[in-house]
């Protein structure tokens, strides 16, 4: 036994489905960002930049947390390349653009002075962006309203390729 379907469904079918898209809510709306974005947008300066972990460098062990700074008179050439970051600024804008004011060719060979920054990965990476659309990410060591550590690896020439840590202050 066959069933018929009555044509006039057929015609009605097209319209529900139609009727049944257009009644979908909208879930374009953008979500809230977190609380951290309001911790990293603003003004920096630049506090120190210190080892990671510990290392040995020409035969002395150096402890996790020692300035770079202080290490640049070892590290022949590029100390200096350490040493013309201390007075470096960076803007975080709330419009996601981020510029620094300084030398950035050895911490930040990526995205040098400017492009634009969002936070991924739950909010513990601050990812830069260069002007040319290629990603630098960082992680957060620590984000609080006066203070922003971001992980940095760095290649020394001629020297080492180290994990540190950039310091900032607000």
């Amino acid at each position: 036994m066959r069933f018929l379907i009555p044509v006039q469904l057929f015609m009605l079918l097209p319209a529900l489905c139609l009727l049944a898209g257009a009644c979908k809510k909208n879930n374009a709306v953008t979500p809230e960002r977190s609380t951290k974005y309001g911790l990293v947008a603003g003004n920096w300066k630049q506090q120190d930049i210190v080892l990671a972990i510990a290392v040995k460098l020409n035969r002395q062990n150096i402890p996790a947390g020692t300035s770079m700074i202080s290490l640049a008179p070892l590290l022949g050439p590029a100390g200096a390349q350490f040493t013309c970051t201390q007075t470096n600024t960076y803007q975080f804008g709330t419009d996601g653009s981020f510029s620094v004011n300084g030398c950035t060719d050895l911490i930040l060979p990526v995205v040098r002075n400017s492009g634009t920054w969002d936070l991924d990965v739950h909010d513990a990476v601050l990812k830069l962006v260069s002007v040319k659309g290629e990603n630098d990410p960082h992680w957060i060591e620590n984000a609080d309203s006066s203070n922003l550590a971001l992980s940095l690896t760095v290649t020394i020439p001629g020297i080492a390729t180290v994990p540190l840590i950039l310091k900032l202050k607000k």
